[in-house]
């Protein structure tokens, strides 16, 4: 994989070439129109393992879903250890791009990865076709998805769903090592899922907002979007 990764070559692309805002923007409105209004949150630059990888963009919902952002100008040298920490923490991924990595996205990406395709037309305009759908992830680990929870959040998870108290000087790593062994992944994915979407959502403005309660020395994105 790393290998290959390194070995890709752009496609030529006849139009002008895709940028990472328009990417985003194109992938975002796409994601609003087919999320479940007031269960759907979208985060932006979400921080996973505590901070040690980020994705693009995040749909929380039913499932954690990723979505990473390869325009025409990036490079995937570094998509390597991504690819490890996505596996280790999303129920389905799905890299967007442009025409430029679009083939190559389909054969290096693993084969349950989602592809979707931005492509310029004519008039400017640009349109996201779906040409790989996301298949649900083998190689989620618990101890990744209970890293989510803030030292609080874990003590009373292990409360409530273990009946374990944690001592009072556990340690996050400790704590998040306890859920790992206790929970099993339905139930740390449903509790995660619960967790982030609780964390101080907006009122006066829902569609689109900063910080709203995860601005914590912990916290875990910086934008969030959460659907009416």
């Amino acid at each position: 994989m790393h290998n290959k990764l390194h070995s890709l070559h752009k496609q030529p692309v006849d139009k002008q070439p895709i940028s990472e805002a328009e990417l985003r923007q194109l992938v975002l409105k796409s994601l609003a129109v087919r999320s479940v209004p007031d269960q759907d949150l979208i985060v932006e630059e979400l921080a996973i393992e505590r901070g040690a990888a980020r994705v693009d963009i995040a749909v929380l919902g039913s499932v954690l879903q990723a979505f990473e952002l390869k325009s025409d100008a990036d490079s995937f040298a570094r998509l390597h250890n991504q690819i490890h920490a996505y596996n280790r923490v999303f129920d389905r991924i799905t890299i967007a791009t442009g025409p430029a990595y679009a083939g190559a996205a389909l054969e290096v990406m693993p084969t349950w990865w989602g592809v979707m395709r931005a492509d310029r037309q004519d008039d400017g305009t640009l349109t996201l076709t779906a040409i790989r759908e996301a298949a649900d992830n083998p190689h989620q680990d618990s101890l990744s998805l209970a890293m989510f929870f803030w030292r609080e959040e874990a003590i009373n998870v292990l409360r409530a769903d273990a009946a374990v108290t944690a001592p009072k000087r556990s340690t996050r790593s400790e704590l998040h090592a306890a859920l790992a062994g206790h929970l099993s992944l339905s139930q740390l994915r449903e509790r995660v899922l619960e967790t982030l979407k609780s964390r101080g959502l907006p009122k006066a403005d829902s569609r689109s907002a900063r910080d709203g309660g995860w601005s914590r020395p912990d916290a875990n994105c910086s934008d969030f979007r959460f659907l009416t």
